[in-house]
């Protein structure tokens, strides 16, 4: 036997489920005050913060697969979506698609999953392509084995081997029974959420059931579970977090598949990284309400050149415009001259907008000032 599911006992996993309160808990009580930060932003704030929240995930469960998205058309797809249900006209299609999964997960919460619907998640994680033998929203029925590989042609090294496809129909109909049993309305097998959620992923990715798009269902299955198991749609950054290390998620996947029906090491990992995913979320939000008070003060301060600076730097997200607002940053942002660029950064200086950054050697670097809860101006970020 080299692979879980050839295992005897295959699927009946075995777990401590006290290894997991203390997680659980925090989840809970990190869910709750996320909630409330949240509920506290403006209406409009309420927005940004979803969108900014549902596009560093559409991006990351993208990267977790090797494939980059731009980040402007996966906004612009969520932002479509969000307030007209609708795409835009003529967008990316692979980033329509991004969208598309994550807002259709967050939609659909309460909705049991079926055979229909993780195949109208995986047409969504996997645009239609001309001369691909890739099957959308059918699970797969190639005769061949289903391998994870690397490596060059013929040393390749095999990582997973999944169930063969003639398996398949079978082996998702008890994932998806299991699913519907262990839901939170069903008292008598009701597990935790954080629990039902690790297992649900290990599970439908061991069994691998699409040509294409398996590791960003599965990890829309989990935010199902995470949201289900709330009450509401789950805000953690779950495929941040883990693109953060997703060379630790590969390990701890590849080991789980290669091993005993014991998924302790597995969880373990699982439930650190639903933590992480929440601090994660909490950043995005607090970034969102540090924007809304910098424009609440200095909004009505700025021309035309300079409001269209700082909404880039802001679209840069939580982490910053990368290595800091300089003159030069400016007029290729602004498209305006250097004279006009220097003039509207000291305007900008003066006013206690941005602040110059230490350490910029012979060009001057600044960063926007974050306004306190107070509305006075701090260090710049």
């Amino acid at each position: 036997m080299r692979w879980i599911w050839q295992q005897p006992g295959w699927p009946d996993f075995r777990y401590d489920k006290r290894a997991l309160e203390d997680r659980e808990l925090a989840f809970r009580i990190n869910s709750e005050r996320l909630a409330g930060s949240f509920d506290a932003l403006p209406m409009a704030s309420q927005e940004d913060a979803a969108i900014d929240l549902m596009l560093s995930e559409a991006i990351k469960t993208s990267a977790i697969e090797g494939e980059d998205l731009d980040r402007e058309s996966v906004r612009s797809s969520l932002l479509s979506l969000i307030t007209s249900d609708t795409l835009p006209d003529n967008s990316d299609q692979k980033a329509a698609g991004a969208a598309s999964l994550l807002v259709d997960v967050r939609k659909n919460w309460q909705t049991p999953l079926t055979h229909d619907l993780l195949g109208k998640w995986q047409s969504m994680a996997v645009p239609e392509q001309r001369y691909t033998p890739v099957l959308r929203g059918a699970y797969r029925n190639d005769p061949s084995p289903m391998q994870i590989v690397s490596g060059p042609y013929g040393r390749e090294k095999v990582y997973y081997e999944a169930p063969p496809a003639t398996r398949v129909p079978d082996e998702m109909a008890r994932f998806l029974d299991w699913y519907s049993q262990t839901c939170p309305s069903n008292r008598d097998k009701e597990m935790s959420g954080i629990a039902r959620s690790g297992i649900a992923h290990l599970w439908f990715e061991v069994i691998h059931p699409f040509d294409d798009g398996n590791g960003r269902v599965g990890r829309a299955i989990a935010d199902h579970a995470l949201s289900q198991s709330l009450g509401y749609p789950t805000t953690a950054c779950l495929a941040t977090a883990i693109e953060a290390d997703k060379k630790t998620y590969y390990l701890q996947l590849e080991k789980v598949s290669r091993g005993s029906l014991d998924v302790n090491v597995w969880l373990d990992y699982f439930a650190d990284t639903i933590i992480k995913a929440q601090d994660i979320a909490r950043e995005e939000v607090n970034f969102v309400l540090t924007k809304t008070r910098f424009y609440e003060v200095y909004g009505n301060q700025l021309n035309d050149r300079q409001a269209r600076m700082v909404s880039r730097v802001f679209a840069e997200g939580r982490k910053g415009f990368e290595g800091g607002i300089t003159t030069k940053k400016y007029e290729a942002i602004t498209k305006c001259p250097n004279r006009t660029a220097s003039r509207d950064l000291s305007d900008l200086v003066v006013k206690g907008i941005i602040m110059p950054l230490p350490g910029g050697g012979r060009t001057t670097r600044y960063a926007l000032t974050v306004v306190g809860p107070d509305g006075f101006s701090s260090e710049g970020k």
